[in-house]
């Protein structure tokens, strides 16, 4: 199984998504990716926090924002909110088929939040990866 995470800037949610659930599920590919990512930027600390706290690593982690080719590969590709999966089905319509919303709907951004913004975060995407 291919899966592509999509949030708004790939530096906390969807990169946290990536890391959660490819150590939850080791025989899929996983990956993430941003509507309006700055190009090799790094996961927020607080996001690294996050991911370290659950035993996973986002210390390697570069932004990229989503092509047609991402969208190709993947089999799922999970916007974090409903408004990033319209925007992906809208931007690529030929992928529509493949674009969900997270199981627990929409994953509130904590980016400029505090940690425990980013505990909630996190555990809210933990919960929905257990569900994919």
């Amino acid at each position: 199984m291919k899966v592509l995470f999509v949030c708004t800037g790939n530096t906390c949610r969807s990169p946290l998504a990536e890391a959660l659930c490819a150590a939850r599920n080791p025989d899929w590919e996983v990956r993430s990716r941003g509507l309006a990512a700055y190009e090799n930027a790094k996961a927020t600390v607080l996001a690294a926090d996050m991911a370290r706290e659950r035993g996973c690593d986002l210390s390697a982690h570069q932004a990229h924002m989503v092509l047609a080719r991402d969208m190709d590969w993947a089999d799922a590709v999970y916007g974090l909110t409903t408004a990033h999966a319209a925007t992906l089905r809208t931007v690529f319509p030929a992928f529509a088929g493949k674009v969900r919303t997270m199981p627990g709907g929409d994953v509130p951004d904590p980016l400029g939040g505090t940690l425990s913004d980013y505990r909630i975060c996190a555990g809210r995407i933990e919960q929905d990866v257990a569900e994919l």
